[in-house]
């Protein structure tokens, strides 16, 4: 009997002791979902950037728009693994990225540049971020070079200051793009600090542009300017990288001519503006495997930023020392399984017609914005409808700092970017960068109210 009653307190106090750790890991696994629950989920809800009005600083599609890539990526995964070589996504890919997704870029490319994108010019990367990254690492080094437009996107300047330890020119830039007398000016007087040039590294700075619809700007490099530019970076050894980003999205004349009515469908005979790595190859006709650009591309702006894929199209001179990097060899090809699944995005022809609803959609935003800077800003304001890409440059009158700008909008729920978080030389203070992608035509319109009313209250 007294076995049997020691025996049953053993077993209590082991139930209680299951009951109070079953119940501690209960409590603990509630406090773990809690806490996910108020984790963020995207970038800028991490930076706790969105606001409730009119989000005019962030740069990305809309939620509505990557909504649509539910359906997209569903259809294009149950294709893909359904290929005999579905396995092959899951293992180390080849240096330069899976050949079937490598295939269906270039004539991806091909068709809306309306030039020959060619297969072995490019290399797979995670993003335009990425493709940056991996050009300026292997290239260069703290204490290097690096030329940039005066403005240029803001996070491309932190990157190579504090990230690379680069030393950063500014050359000045006009409504054609980047001054190149300035910048001949510039390699010149900085000429004792460019690096030696080697056969691994044939490159004694960088030059960094965004050549097509501008960020911040909008603007794009006209054709005798991109002509020139590329001259002189190979008469001075300069590697350019030129951010492609945006080339996709052109939009309609009548936009730019002042033309704001709403349209219910594009114009498909519209061609992207072509890249400086086109003109480049114009020029280096009969010397191929030679160059000094590479075109830095990405799905970000035209698909989703999340599957965080995009491309570098390059000559093999700057791309080959890429591939063979120890980087890429320890891993084999960048986002492998993702370029499987955005191949079969490209093959069924997805891509294309999210391409052509980003185009209208976005393009109609824009003309929602422009209709309503027109009616509520005041003429002392400055500034040109977009000709394709995602951005605004507002010049405003000489008084206004964009940063006070900045924090007025804040307090009616309206974010703008400040020019002079765009300028390595802290110049453009009375500037703002405004993006038309992000929010609904109706937001928009509500947004630039809001603008034209603070901007007269400062003036």
């Amino acid at each position: 009997m007294f076995k049997s009653l020691s025996a049953s307190c053993r077993f209590t106090s082991s139930l209680k002791t299951r009951l109070a750790v079953s119940s501690q890991s209960l409590s603990t696994t509630s406090r773990l979902r809690q806490d996910s629950d108020n984790m963020a989920l995207t970038l800028f809800d991490d930076l706790g950037i969105l606001v409730k009005g009119a989000n005019l600083a962030v740069g990305s599609p809309g939620p509505k728009e990557l909504a649509a890539c539910n359906e997209m990526f569903s259809k294009a995964t149950a294709w893909r693994l359904s290929q005999d070589d579905s396995s092959s996504l899951f293992a180390y890919g080849p240096r330069s990225g899976h050949p079937g997704y490598l295939s269906q870029l270039a004539k991806f490319l091909s068709k809306h540049y309306d030039d020959e994108v060619k297969f072995e010019d490019l290399v797979g990367t995670a993003g335009a971020s990425h493709g940056l990254g991996l050009l300026t690492h292997y290239y260069f080094s703290e204490g290097d070079i690096v030329f940039v437009e005066d403005t240029s996107y803001f996070l491309a300047l932190t990157f190579f200051r504090n990230d690379c330890g680069l030393k950063i020119v500014s050359v000045p830039t006009d409504k054609d793009g980047i001054l190149v007398d300035k910048l001949q000016a510039l390699i010149h007087l900085h000429g004792d600090g460019l690096k030696e040039k080697t056969s691994a590294k044939p490159f004694r700075a960088m030059l960094y542009v965004v050549s097509t619809y501008h960020n911040p700007t909008g603007r794009s490099m006209k054709l005798e300017r991109s002509t020139e530019l590329i001259r002189t970076a190979q008469a001075n050894d300069l590697l350019v990288v030129s951010d492609d980003v945006y080339n996709l999205l052109p939009f309609s004349q009548g936009l730019q001519d002042g033309d704001f009515a709403p349209i219910t469908e594009c114009n498909d005979k519209l061609v992207a503006p072509q890249r400086l790595y086109h003109f480049e190859r114009k020029l280096n006709e009969g010397k191929p495997g030679v160059g000094n650009v590479v075109s830095n591309g990405t799905f970000s702006k035209i698909l989703a930023p999340g599957a965080r894929l995009g491309w570098l199209e390059g000559s093999r001179t700057v791309l080959d020392p890429i591939r063979s990097c120890a980087l890429i060899q320890s891993s084999g090809a960048v986002q492998q399984l993702l370029g499987g699944l955005a191949e079969g995005v490209l093959a069924l022809g997805l891509q294309d017609e999210h391409l052509a609803k980003s185009r209208l959609i976005y393009e109609n935003r824009a003309r929602a914005l422009c209709r309503s800077l027109r009616q509520h800003l005041p003429k002392e304001v400055v500034w040109s409808p977009p000709a394709g890409g995602y951005f605004m440059w507002l010049e405003l009158p000489e008084k206004i700092d964009g940063v006070e700008l900045k924090a007025a909008a804040l307090k009616e729920d309206i974010s703008v970017s400040p020019g002079v978080g765009c300028s390595p030389e802290g110049k453009f203070k009375n500037y703002i960068r405004i993006s038309f992608t992000y929010e609904d035509e109706n937001v928009l319109e509500h947004g630039g109210k809001v603008l034209g009313r603070l901007i007269k209250e400062m003036m």
